[in-house]
C-alpha cells in the first residue's frame, strides 16, 4: 500500500510535527498519485490527499501534502513553490497548510529554547548558528525555572528554523514560537461594526490598479480572521479580509482581491473547500460587487 492509498487514520496528528503539512494549488489534472510523486524527493510523504467536489466528484485543483519532518516540508515549500507538474501548463503554489489552531506566518521563523543562565545571548547565536542561521536572540528569564532563561531566536528562512528544531539538543526543549494574538474584549464597542472582533488586514493598491473586487464567506465561527486571510492569500491578489460573528456557529468573512480575475479564480478554487477539515465554507460574489 503506498502512502497515498493509506488513510488519514493512519496520520492521528496532521499538524506533528509542527508546520509539516503544505497546502498546494495544483490544477485540476493533477492526481495523488502525481503528487506525491513529485513531493517525494524532498522526504518521507505521509499522507497525501486531492480535494474533490463530493456532488461532481470533480478535482478542485487543491491538494494536502504532509511530511514525516518540518525540514522536509520547508525545503518542499522553499523549493518546489512555482514549479510545475505535468500535464498542468500553469505552475503550482505551495504554503504551509493553515491547522485548526491559529498560527501566524511569522511563527515558522522563531523558536523558543531553554538555556542555562551563564549562556548570553551571544553565546545562544554561537551555537545556533552551527546549524543554521539565525538573525535574532532575545533573552527572558525563565519563569518556570529560577535561575534558567529562555532564548526566542529568529531565523533566516523557515528551513533553517526547522532544521534547528530538529536538531537541538533535548535539554533545549525546543518548540516553535508562537505569536500570541492581542486580546479582544467582546464587550467594548467597535467604531464602524458592533459585530466585527478584528481589524481587518488591508493592503494599499495603486490608483492604476483594476477596481477591487469583493466576495463573501460564509464559514465556521471557529475560523479566525488570520486563517481565512491565509488560505485567501493563496491566490495573488488579496487586499483586505474582515471577519464578524453574530454570536452563532456561523461566520462571515468578506475578502478583497485587487482584480475580478483573482476573485474569480477564489470563489472557483475555494467554494466548498472544506476548511477546516469536514467543515465547508461557502463563496460567492458580494451582494454590494453585483451589478
Amino acid at each position: 500500500m503506498t502512502t497515498s492509498e493509506q488513510s488519514t487514520a493512519t496520520v492521528p496528528d496532521l499538524n506533528s510535527p509542527p508546520f509539516s503539512r503544505l497546502f498546494v494549488l495544483c490544477g485540476k489534472q493533477i492526481t495523488v498519485s502525481a503528487l506525491e510523486q513529485f513531493f517525494s524527493p524532498y522526504g518521507t510523504v505521509e499522507q497525501c490527499h486531492i480535494v474533490h467536489d463530493q456532488l461532481t466528484g470533480q478535482s478542485k485543483g487543491i491538494g494536502f501534502v504532509k511530511f514525516q519532518k518540518t525540514s522536509q516540508a520547508a525545503r518542499a515549500l522553499k523549493e518546489a513553490d512555482g514549479k510545475y507538474i505535468d500535464p498542468e501548463p500553469k505552475p503550482i503554489k505551495v504554503e504551509i497548510a493553515s491547522s485548526t489552531v491559529e498560527s501566524k506566518p511569522l511563527d515558522c521563523l522563531r523558536l523558543k529554547v531553554k538555556c542555562p543562565a551563564e549562556l548570553d545571548s551571544e553565546g545562544v547565536k554561537a551555537e545556533f548558528s552551527k546549524i543554521s542561521a539565525v538573525n535574532s536572540v532575545q533573552l527572558v528569564p525563565d519563569k518556570k525555572a529560577p535561575g534558567n532563561n529562555v532564548a526566542y531566536l529568529t531565523f533566516e528562512s523557515f528551513l533553517d528554523a526547522a532544521l534547528a528544531y530538529e536538531t537541538a539538543k533535548p535539554d533545549h526543549k525546543a518548540k516553535f514560537a508562537k505569536i500570541k494574538p492581542r486580546k479582544v474584549s467582546l464587550e467594548t464597542p467597535q467604531p464602524q461594526d458592533a459585530k466585527s472582533f478584528f481589524r481587518p488586514f488591508t493592503r494599499r493598491r495603486s490608483s492604476t490598479m483594476i477596481p477591487a473586487t469583493k466576495l463573501t464567506v460564509l464559514c465556521s465561527s471557529t475560523l479566525t480572521q488570520n486563517q481565512i486571510w491565509r488560505l485567501f492569500d493563496i491566490i495573488p491578489g488579496l487586499m483586505n479580509c474582515s471577519v464578524s460573528h453574530d454570536g452563532g456557529s456561523v461566520g462571515i468573512a468578506t475578502v478583497t482581491y485587487n482584480n475580478a480575475q483573482s476573485a474569480k479564480y477564489a470563489r472557483e478554487k475555494l467554494h466548498k473547500f472544506e476548511y477546516p477539515m469536514g467543515e465547508k465554507i461557502i463563496v460567492k460574489d458580494a451582494i454590494d460587487d453585483v451589478k
